[in-house]
């Protein structure tokens, strides 16, 4: 509005200059031709006063004025002719300079008022700016005012505010130290239960023990009374030995041979019924030695039957079908993969799918081997066909990467577990999520206890338990590192930790059985997964240094190291027969490994 103002003001200010000056040119012209007019006629009077003087100085002249006195008038006239020719010369001088000054004061004038109208023009848009400066002035007063209003309220509000923190300060004190009374009372009561658990072991252990050595207590009785059955046995035969020798002696005195015949006859038989309970004790230790050192060779694949090149970059996850001759794997090139093992210790690939956007991190088979289950990092899940490797269905819902997805036993629904945070649990369908579980972690692995427990793990290095009917969390264990994997055999929970080891609780008391570690062992990927074998006798897990390590399940021993892959293995699956083994990794490769050679 001050910009247009401004050019409307200018426009008719140019209009009147040009109005006004329209006819300067013209006035300057006449101005001229009037000096020059006013020049001629002084010239001419000039020349005609000397026209006339030369006139009068002439004979004829003279004789005109022939009176002296009227000659000395007439000069005299002259003289005064003269002068006030001077004089209206000096005065038009005085005329031309005047018009010229004035005709510069009129510039100046003009000049002069221009500048005028252009001060009054910046006069009268300061005034306009001074009263829209006014006005905002009086606005900015008035918002000070409600701001200074504010602040007032403001200051009562902290202040309430303050003495509210002040409270809560006093509670949140209070509450610490209530706390801190009741993790004392906590940690006493954990010890006393680690002692309890410690005491129960040891009573076991001492039990087992104590029934060991009563049994050998038994055994060493058995013994003795054999023995001492053996010393009175062997006394006798030394007092009939005596007494063949007394008899024999006499004999040969005597020459009877009948008597010596009939007694070597008995003792012979003596002595052959001790070498038969002698044979049989060395038999029966022998075979109880023999039945411990078959019990102790329990068998697991150790021996590599093939390696192949599965995927174009890392190969994440691996799942035997349930015929031992097929293998799924599926990797970071978004791609899965079915294998078919042949005769000759070679993998042939049979079919491959590519529909994901982003790399699989988990795979799993339904319970009638007819649908494969992937999670992917493109926050969706998906199903495939296996006798086409034709996608079904997609099941999006998820706002971060979907790190495990897994079949729910003894049901069809799924349950899918996501960094944002989140459980989703899919009905029948498997196209709409039915329920969703919250926690304060990203999940990293879950699977089912039954068709109503799910079990995931966490990075927050808990493993929690979910009941679908009550829709509520109903359990919590805590382990020393983010927890990447979690498996069930039975009565049994296999959870391995990320940069540690491996754990087994109990899932009826929720307590842990056996940590199993090892020097080479060290989990840097938070989708790595560990696995027991189908007996639930052995567990496996794939490290950094590019092994796979076996443990006993039963006394935490390690078994084995598998040594075959360049980089780190990032997941294992035992086939459900128990003889195949297969681990695949971060070196694109796949190893199938079996019991025999």
């Amino acid at each position: 509005m001050e910009d247009s103002y401004k050019i409307s003001v200018l426009k008719l200010l140019k209009a009147r200059s040009v109005k006004e000056h329209s006819f300067e040119g013209t006035i300057k012209y006449a101005n001229k031709l009037l000096e020059k007019l006013d020049y001629l006629q002084k010239a001419n009077a000039h020349k005609n006063f000397q026209t006339f003087v030369s006139d009068q100085d002439s004979p004829g002249v003279a004789d005109h004025f022939g009176d002296p006195a009227q000659r000395a008038n007439y000069e005299n006239l002259q003289k005064t002719l003269a002068e006030s020719h001077a004089k209206i010369s000096k005065l038009a001088e005085q005329v031309i300079n005047l018009k010229d000054t004035l005709d510069t004061k009129n510039l100046l004038v003009t000049k002069q008022s221009t500048e005028l109208d252009k001060v009054q023009v910046e006069l009268r848009s300061s005034q306009e700016l001074i009263r829209s400066l006014k006005l905002e002035l009086a606005c900015l007063k008035n918002a000070l005012q409600s701001k200074s209003d504010d602040y007032t309220v403001l200051n009562i509000s902290h202040s309430c505010v303050e003495n509210k923190k002040n409270e809560l300060e006093i509670e949140n004190k209070k509450l610490r130290l209530q706390l801190s009374k009741y993790e004392e009372e906590r940690e006493v009561f954990l010890k006393t239960e680690t002692q309890k658990n410690f005491l129960e072991t040891e009573n076991k252990k001492l039990k087992a023990e104590i029934e060991m050595l009563q049994g050998l207590k038994e055994h060493c009785l058995n013994v003795e009374s054999q023995l001492n059955d053996f010393e009175i046995e062997n006394k006798k035969l030394k007092s009939q030995l005596m007494m063949l020798k007394e008899t024999r002696e006499h004999s040969m005195r005597s020459g009877s041979v009948e008597s010596i015949g009939s007694a070597d006859g008995g003792g012979s038989k003596k002595t052959v019924r001790v070498t038969k309970v002698e044979g049989s004790l060395s038999s029966s230790r022998s075979s109880s030695s023999k039945a411990a050192d078959s019990h102790s060779k329990s068998p697991f694949p150790d021996k590599r039957k093939t390696t192949f090149i599965a995927h174009d970059s890392e190969v994440n996850a691996v799942m035997w079908y349930p015929d031992p001759t097929y293998l799924i794997t599926a990797g970071s090139d978004r791609r899965l993969k079915l294998w078919e093992v042949t005769k000759e210790d070679d993998a042939k690939l049979v079919n491959s799918a590519r529909d994901c956007n982003s790399s699989i991190l988990s795979i799993d088979i339904d319970n009638k081997a007819s649908t494969v289950l992937c999670a992917s990092s493109d926050f969706s899940s998906r199903l495939w066909d296996v006798s086409g490797f034709k996608l079904g269905h997609t099941l999006t819902g998820h706002s971060g990467k979907v790190m495990s997805a897994k079949f729910i036993k003894e049901s069809d629904n799924i349950i899918t577990g996501s960094s944002d945070k989140t459980l989703k649990l899919w009905g029948k369908n498997k196209m709409m999520c039915t329920l969703t579980f919250s926690s304060e972690s990203s999940v990293n692995d879950v699977v089912s206890r039954d068709s109503s427990t799910i079990i995931s793990g966490y990075a927050d290095r808990k493993i929690r338990f979910w009941d679908i009917r009550s829709k509520k969390n109903i359990n919590t264990i805590e382990i020393d590192g983010a927890v990447t994997s979690v498996d069930v055999s039975k009565n049994l929970l296999l959870s391995s930790e990320q940069g540690g080891g491996l754990k087994i609780f109990d899932l009826r008391t929720c307590k842990e059985l056996t940590s199993m570690e090892a020097a080479n062992f060290k989990i840097v990927c938070s989708w790595t997964r560990a696995k027991f074998s189908p007996d639930g006798k052995y567990c496996c897990c794939g490290s950094d240094n590019g092994s796979v390590f076996v443990w006993n399940c039963g006394n935490g021993a390690l078994e084995r190291e598998l040594k075959g892959h360049d980089s780190s293995v990032i997941s294992c699956s035992w086939s459900i027969c128990g003889s195949y083994l297969a681990t695949c990794g971060a070196d694109r490769k796949c190893i199938i490994w079996s019991k025999l050679k």
